[in-house]
């Protein structure tokens, strides 16, 4: 599985210039056709990973056209098989994804299990520009879940990575972002103030004339420019920003950028006016931010609101008005989240400790870490051994028409009926996914074949728990003799070969090589 070639792969050039259609279509704002794009690139990518890369790209298109349960959905399955093969980078993008998407739902505890298991996939990659992309969205995905300081510990990170211009003004244009959130939960005065400047700086940085032209990070770093402007008096210039953010906003489909943008001119031209007609600018932003959910950066717009209104002379609306303030809210909201924070941190602690155990948590069986110790002695004291990888086939069905809840626990009978077949001094483990390995030991390949031959009829013959009495699975198996002296990892090697050469011959059958 790992690596295999897709059959339907496009020619090299094809894909080269499929892909880099799309990058040109996400730079222009035209996430739509970039998606469709991506989805192409994708399906004719040369190899697996090729293949989830391209995916996330797809998927992060889709969110940025709100498509956010089909990118979810999207990330899901990308996450699945990431993690089965152990691609690092897909898996912490399609996390970020998924975290993302809890978050939106008011799924905090299953965002925080998500977010444990991407923070400590952060922890293992090397910093190299090829990683600056999930350095940098992860970043995104600490932001929006109100960790600043990891968020910006993470941006810093993507500049130092980035290779070009553009890379460079999305990671400062986002950074602008995160310190205007941080600064609007700030108590501190004078820090407020500090957070302020520094975000003003990563948003002029992200609009220097000599950097980049992706529209996206530009209408991100005016509008957000424009509001920390006006909060710290400069009414001109906030003016202007807005002005710019808003027509570009619009342009793209941008919708939170123009809430933002909406904010700072309504406090840029009260701040020069003192017009009570700005409360039309304030209902605009109020009943935007409402339908597209983003009230994080509303808190200097709701003191406005209720100065207006008090001016005006509308007591009761001020009152009322008052009464909805956030700020208080967003405080406690902070404090919270630091709470949160150290639960990630716990999270990350547990899963290194997961990563030096030799058990598999959803199975309980030995995982691979245990099969590395195990197979060298075994070679060595009870030859001949023979080695069988197994596969489910269409598991992955399972997964997507009844939930990863029901394909655990299929996962979970698959290695109880294992365990049952073995006989005395054997042993199984789980090597991930939906892939599971037999060592059977002094055992003949006509021994072995009858053993596997069982095992396979148990699996094609089985009801499982939680799906269909009519839903069936089969396995394909592949098979290696070894001896004392032969090197377990090719050994092992040597079987899954074994095995996709079953998969190829048609499934749900055995190879012994």
């Amino acid at each position: 599985m790992n690596g295999q070639a897709n059959p339907t792969a496009l020619s090299a050039s094809t894909l080269v210039s499929v892909e880099q259609q799309a990058h040109e279509a996400r730079q222009a704002g035209d996430f739509q056709r970039a998606a469709l794009l991506f989805s192409l690139a994708a399906d004719g990518a040369e190899n697996l990973q090729s293949q989830l890369n391209l995916q996330i790209r797809q998927a992060c298109c889709l969110v940025a056209t709100e498509h956010h349960e089909e990118a979810a959905a999207l990330a899901r399955v990308v996450a699945q098989q990431a993690r089965s093969e152990a691609y690092l980078p897909e898996l912490a993008d399609a996390l970020g994804l998924i975290v993302d998407e809890h978050q939106r739902n008011h799924r905090y505890a299953e965002a925080a299990h998500a977010l444990s298991e991407a923070a400590y996939i952060l922890d293992q990659l090397p910093n190299e520009p090829e990683l600056y992309q999930v350095i940098h969205n992860m970043a995104a995905t600490y932001a929006n879940c109100g960790f600043v300081d990891a968020a910006l510990d993470l941006y810093d990170r993507a500049l130092r990575l980035a290779e070009n211009e553009i890379d460079r003004q999305f990671a400062y244009a986002n950074m602008s972002a995160t310190y205007h959130y941080a600064a609007q939960r700030e108590p501190d005065e004078q820090e407020e103030h500090r957070l302020l400047h520094d975000g003003l700086y990563a948003a002029t940085a992200a609009l220097d004339p000599e950097g980049g032209n992706e529209m996206m990070a530009i209408g991100t770093a005016l509008a957000h420019r424009s509001m920390m402007l006006a909060e710290i008096g400069h009414y001109h210039a906030a003016i202007d920003d807005a002005s710019k953010a808003r027509r570009i906003a619009t342009e793209y489909g941008m919708r939170e950028e123009l809430v933002v943008a909406i904010a700072g001119e309504a406090l840029a031209l009260w701040g020069l006016t003192r017009d009570v007609g700005v409360r039309d600018l304030i209902d605009e932003a109020l009943a935007l931010a409402a339908e597209v959910h983003a009230t994080e950066y509303l808190g200097p717009l709701l003191e406005l609101e209720v100065e207006v209104l008090w001016q005006a002379g509308l007591y009761a609306e001020a009152r009322a008005a008052l009464e909805r303030n956030l700020r208080d809210v967003s405080l406690r909201l902070h404090d919270q989240r630091v709470a949160r924070w150290e639960h990630i941190r716990l999270g990350v602690d547990h899963r290194r400790v997961e990563a030096i155990s030799e058990s598999d948590p959803l199975t309980g069986l030995p995982n691979r870490r245990h099969l590395a110790h195990l197979l060298p002695d075994v070679l060595q004291d009870y030859p001949p051994v023979c080695v069988g990888v197994i596969d489910l086939d269409g598991f992955k069905q399972i997964n997507d028409d009844y939930g990863y809840l029901e394909g655990d626990g299929v996962l979970q009978e698959v290695a109880g009926l294992l365990e049952r077949v073995l006989r005395r001094g054997d042993s199984v483990a789980r090597l991930g996914g939906d892939e599971f390995v037999m060592v059977l030991r002094e055992t003949s390949p006509g021994d072995a074949r009858v053993v596997f031959e069982r095992v396979r009829q148990l699996i094609a013959m089985r009801t499982w728990h939680g799906v269909p009495s009519d839903v069936k699975l089969t396995a394909s198996v592949g098979v290696t003799v070894g001896n004392s002296g032969m090197d377990a990892t090719q050994l092992l090697a040597d079987a899954s070969s074994a095995l996709q050469e079953a998969k190829r011959s048609g499934r749900d059958r055995i190879v012994i090589r």
